[in-house]
């Protein structure tokens, strides 16, 4: 299996944006609508960021520190988006060491983070990821069906295990989205992980039902929150380790490029 991971200027995107997923729906509607991108200097709000004293915490940030030069975000990008970034997923190189940056907020249940995981990511993987130019970093954000939630929860618990476990379901929750409810979403992932990777999938299900690494699923929600999210996918988009601009929605690869200074 190939494993893929994942308001730009007005003046780019004026024609034919997707918007991102709207509201908390639960099993039944994600209620999207039309929308543009938008330019963001100053993302406002205050940074919320959950406590880091307890025993989900410490685990994440040991995780964190042992692998920081492989597969866990580390950078001091000064943007709320970035609040906490250490011991984040990412892919291409280490974020801070390429020439852009870009922050994911995406919700595993959500329409169009599948569509632009589907449409867009493999150029952005293949042309500015792969080659170095760019970092890609996920971080999760609830914001369209319920069963979301303890799909995220799941995603933090195999974080922890590993990174290609992580990727690997990651890819099979927007694959195979239309197929999960809030009653099969734990037990699909049991069978996915059980199946196609190496991790403890019972202990993955158990962690995720207890929540036990809910401090680092609150971390990326409340550095959603601070930066401004309102709809999921929403992309932070730095070069040279300064905040250029915010994209909103299933964009183009053309979108990401202009506003990185590409093409």
């Amino acid at each position: 299996m190939k494993l893929r991971r994942r308001a730009f200027l007005a003046s780019a995107v004026a024609a034919g944006a997707f918007a991102g997923c709207l509201g908390s729906g639960s099993s039944g509607s994600a209620g999207n609508s039309d929308g543009a991108a938008s330019e963001t200097g100053d993302a406002g709000g205050s940074n919320r960021q959950g406590s880091t004293t307890d025993a989900d915490s410490t685990t994440r940030n040991e995780s964190s520190e042992s692998r920081a030069a492989t597969g866990t975000a580390v950078s001091n990008l000064d943007h709320p988006a970035a609040t906490a970034l250490a011991g984040q997923p990412f892919r291409g190189p280490q974020p801070g060491t390429a020439g852009a940056t870009i922050i994911a907020f995406e919700d595993p249940s959500c329409h169009n983070c599948r569509r632009f995981n589907e449409n867009t990511f493999p150029e952005l993987e293949s042309k500015l990821i792969d080659p170095g130019k760019a970092s890609f970093v996920y971080r999760n954000f609830p914001h369209a069906f319920e069963w979301g939630k303890p799909a995220m929860q799941a995603l933090e618990a195999t974080f922890t295990r590993g990174e290609q476990p992580f990727w690997a379901l990651e890819h099979h929750y927007f694959a195979t989205q239309d197929e999960f409810t809030d009653e099969n979403v734990l037990d699909r992932t049991r069978q996915f992980l059980a199946a196609e990777t190496e991790v403890d999938a019972a202990a993955v299900v158990a962690d995720a039902e207890a929540k036990k690494f809910d401090t680092a699923f609150q971390r990326d929600a409340d550095a959603g929150d601070a930066a401004g999210v309102v709809s999921t996918p929403t992309f932070y988009l730095f070069r040279e380790g300064q905040f250029l601009t915010e994209i909103r929605g299933a964009q183009s690869y053309q979108v990401f490029a202009q506003a990185l200074g590409g093409k």
